[in-house]
């Protein structure tokens, strides 16, 4: 297994979480969908589990659909991975938060699970808060010593400062909006601007910023859209 795949998957107790992001069209679902088949085919660990959650009711379509928070446990019982599309965008931020409450009462439950939640469009519910929820401060400051990592999968690099600090992975695929240089400078010690023209030259190319040697590197697609080749 590559030491990518173990870095953006695995749970051990010392990774924090993964920023994620890029517009639409950029590559990012792609990417995530193509290297969590490629670590669970390597990986044979039974209580690792994963919950993807989807505002815009798309992506994961090969794993089992949940429309319902209560049905998720079910659902992990039988599959590593399922996905979970929140029905009524009114209740969108409450159905999150309820999601990862959900998820550290199964982890008590069984101490030996580990959890990834993937939160995509993960601005939608965050760009309306002037403030994480506890639930989402919970998730990002003490889910590391629960076995348990979030995933957010944003169009821009800034989401959230709370939450931003306690992440040490980027994951980049397209260039941010060059207002938000100086902030990723600032929060990330990560300069974009030097891969803008690259990552437009060849589409679903990325940038992969691990924020403990904080070197930055300018990665080649993970594979064409036809293929399926391992990391």
């Amino acid at each position: 297994m590559s030491d990518m795949l173990k870095r953006l998957w695995s749970v051990d107790n010392k990774s924090l979480n993964v920023v994620l992001w890029g517009q639409a069209g950029s590559g990012k679902t792609f990417f995530v969908e193509t290297t969590l088949k490629q670590y669970l085919r390597q990986s044979k660990d039974k209580n690792e589990r994963f919950v993807y959650i989807s505002p815009k009711n798309e992506g994961f379509e090969d794993y089992e659909l949940v429309l319902d928070i209560e049905d998720i446990p079910t659902a992990l019982s039988k599959n590593r991975v399922v996905r979970f599309y929140p029905q009524d965008m009114d209740f969108l931020e409450q159905d999150i938060d309820s999601t990862i409450d959900l998820v550290f009462r199964m982890q008590a439950k069984n101490p030996k699970s580990t959890y990834i939640v993937i939160i995509d469009d993960a601005q939608i519910g965050l760009s309306s808060r002037k403030a994480a929820t506890p639930q989402l401060k919970r998730l990002a400051l003490t889910g590391r010593s629960r076995g348990i990592r979030g995933i957010f999968i944003a169009h821009n690099i800034v989401l959230n400062r709370e939450l931003e600090g306690q992440v040490d992975l980027l994951v980049g695929f397209s260039n941010p909006n060059p207002t938000y240089y100086k902030q990723s400078i600032e929060r990330f010690e990560f300069d974009p601007a030097p891969f803008a023209e690259p990552m437009l030259e060849r589409p679903y190319s990325f940038v992969w910023y691990d924020m403990r040697t904080k070197n930055p590197i300018l990665m080649s697609p993970i594979a064409s859209k036809k293929s399926d080749n391992d990391v």
